[in-house]
């Protein structure tokens, strides 16, 4: 009878979700669904508001790219990259109309992240009345200085950002660079909504703790590129072969650096502790077998896959990257280093207690849960 009981209570909490956001439309502009950050969120943000009641759209500006087909289930994809091509000016009028059709014919218009869709989301709602949301995914400000932005593109999207009266951040990190960047206080339609650990990964956490090995199993998960330090990789490496403890980092991903990693590990004899696994669809089963992974960013928003390591219970040693720091709380230290070096990195893998970590993060992960965060998004469009 309390089975039935609670079956019934879960299927009227499910009616609820899908009744809340009954009859609200949500267009969510982005460039294409490549493998990024900013793509899975929005799938995943998208399958949630689905399930909840809304009607989402993901709209393709920039490419007609869609690597997320397995995993859309629900959420409608419309591809603008044939009408609209930024290098082509005279195809300008065309795609902005296509896109403030698709504008007229929802509630809520998300820019997805910068540069065009932002652009793109701003110009073609003018004048229709629309609800329109910024989506902030990184510190603006760093990611400026790193990538020494086009003053052009600087101008334009300072510009837009200061005409929209809601943004969404996915740190309080994220929050405070913007408004460093705008060179303005922080407005009361600035909210923050962390991204959040995807309930559908079909990966469940591993027993804990792991299986003591004599090698210290290092992963990192992300693009092999400037932001992502891969120098520190190596000096890590050699910083604890100098203290005998004998490691292994397998790297999943590609990119720019890679020849040169490959080169560099070769060149001071690492190359025999460096597996390069390549750009994967599914990385759990690499989190699953490391004992740590190792993140060494320039600076980060939220990132998507230290909180899939929280799931699994997977210890973190991280650069102090912004955003990061802020899924710890008040244990940041037993997971960030201050200094970005070799010595700081290798001294925080030898003092770390990763069997206790793991318990920690177990319990940590559920405030980052789909639940909680599709609540709040809920709220925030309700």
């Amino acid at each position: 009878m309390a089975q039935a009981a609670a079956a019934y209570g879960d299927e009227r909490l499910a009616v609820a979700d899908a009744e809340a956001g009954s009859g609200v439309k949500v267009a969510i502009f982005l460039r294409d669904l490549g493998l990024g950050g900013v793509e899975r969120c929005a799938v995943l943000v998208g399958e949630g508001l689905v399930a909840r009641g809304f009607d989402v759209t993901l709209v393709l500006l920039g490419g007609h790219r869609n690597l997320w087909e397995a995993r859309i289930r629900q959420v409608k994809v419309v591809d603008l990259s044939a009408q609209w091509q930024p290098l082509k000016p005279w195809t300008w009028l065309k795609g902005w109309r296509a896109a403030r059709r698709i504008a007229r014919e929802h509630d809520v218009v998300i820019a997805g992240t910068f540069l065009l869709p932002l652009y793109m989301a701003f110009a073609a709602t003018r004048g229709l009345g629309k609800r329109v949301l910024g989506w902030v995914h990184g510190p603006m400000a760093e990611l400026d200085a790193f990538a020494r932005m086009n003053p052009v593109h600087r101008f334009a999207c300072r510009y837009v950002y200061r005409r929209l009266d809601e943004l969404i951040f996915v740190s309080q990190h994220a929050r405070e660079s913007l408004s460093r960047w705008l060179g303005e206080a922080p407005r009361p339609g600035w909210q923050v909504l962390p991204n959040f650990i995807d309930d559908a990964d079909p990966a469940g956490s591993p027993p804990l703790p792991r299986e003591p090995s004599a090698l210290l199993r290092m992963v990192f998960v992300g693009r092999i590129a400037e932001e992502k330090q891969p120098g520190l990789w190596l000096d890590a490496l050699a910083e604890l072969n100098a203290r005998a403890l004998p490691a292994q980092l397998t790297v999943v991903g590609d990119g720019p650096l890679e020849g040169w990693l490959r080169d560099e590990a070769q060149r001071r004899g690492l190359a025999e502790q460096l597996v390069l696994a390549g750009r994967q669809e599914e990385v759990a089963p690499y989190l699953q077998a490391a004992d740590v992974l190792l993140l060494t960013s320039s600076f980060e928003g939220c990132p998507l896959v230290v909180l899939e390591a929280m799931a699994q219970g997977l210890p973190v040693v991280s650069t102090n990257a912004g955003g990061v720091y802020e899924l710890f709380g008040e244990r940041r230290g037993e997971f960030v280093v201050d200094e970005a070096s070799g010595a700081a990195l290798a001294g925080l893998l030898q003092r770390q207690d990763r069997a206790a970590l793991s318990w920690w993060l177990l319990e940590r992960a559920v405030r980052y849960s789909a639940k909680t965060t599709l609540e709040k998004w809920q709220k925030l469009l309700d």
